[in-house]
């Protein structure tokens, strides 16, 4: 060091070198963050416009969902308007209200050959009502596009019972309330088979009837409460 500082007092054009090359250095380092940081930036971006890959990537515990109609007194299946402005959002798989993502499966329902997610909410206050909705997601451009949502009953009176798909088709079973046993339970099920057809779900075929499994209450109810098998 006292010999640089030497040779500085006696050589100033060796410091000015030294300043000219440290300075180059700086420039050229300010230069690479800016590299790096710009490629992040692209790479965020890149990232966010693409979105999800598939369907199954999408958090739909913590999501909003459209709502309309009443909440309670159902006692069918009713498809809703999807321009809805009231939302129900779920931060870890619930709200305040009383919804609860019941369950997420996916499955082609609409024949494109790509798997649709398919949403169940449970509507529970803690009172004797409770209901279901079940809305269908695909994946449009890395974002969950709804393509239909509905309600179904409540309970015994065709309430949920199951919903699936099955080669392209959404398949819906409600408990059949001709056969119901008191407001909680029935002993048969209806199963409607539905086609995605110019943009919404239409029923194809005859209802088909069965009977569930021996439970006492309806699947999701089970499911949410902890005491289905």
């Amino acid at each position: 060091m006292a010999r640089l500082a030497a040779d500085a007092e006696f050589s100033p054009s060796l410091s000015k070198k030294h300043l000219l090359i440290e300075k180059r250095a700086g420039s050229y380092y300010s230069s690479l963050v800016r590299t790096f940081a710009i490629a992040a930036l692209l790479l965020l971006s890149v990232g966010f416009v693409g979105g999800q890959k598939t369907i199954r990537q999408v958090d739909f515990k913590n999501f909003s969902y459209p709502r309309t109609g009443p909440l309670l007194g159902h006692e069918r299946l009713m498809w809703l308007d999807l321009s809805a402005k009231t939302l129900i959002r779920l931060h870890d798989g619930k709200d305040s209200s009383g919804f609860t993502l019941a369950s997420v499966t996916f499955a082609d329902v609409t024949g494109d050959a790509k798997e649709e997610a398919i949403v169940v909410l449970h509507y529970d206050t803690g009172g004797t009502q409770q209901t279901d909705y079940i809305y269908i997601y695909s994946l449009d451009s890395g974002q969950p596009k709804l393509l239909a949502y509905c309600y179904t009953g409540d309970r015994a009176y065709s309430g949920l019972y199951k919903v699936y798909g099955r080669s392209g088709k959404l398949i819906v079973d409600l408990f059949d309330p001709s056969k119901q046993s008191g407001d909680c339970c029935s002993s048969g099920f209806v199963q409607t088979k539905y086609a995605w057809l110019n943009g919404r779900f239409m029923q194809v075929g005859p209802r088909h009837f069965g009977t569930p499994e021996p439970q006492n209450y309806t699947a999701f109810g089970q499911r949410i409460n902890g005491t289905a098998p």
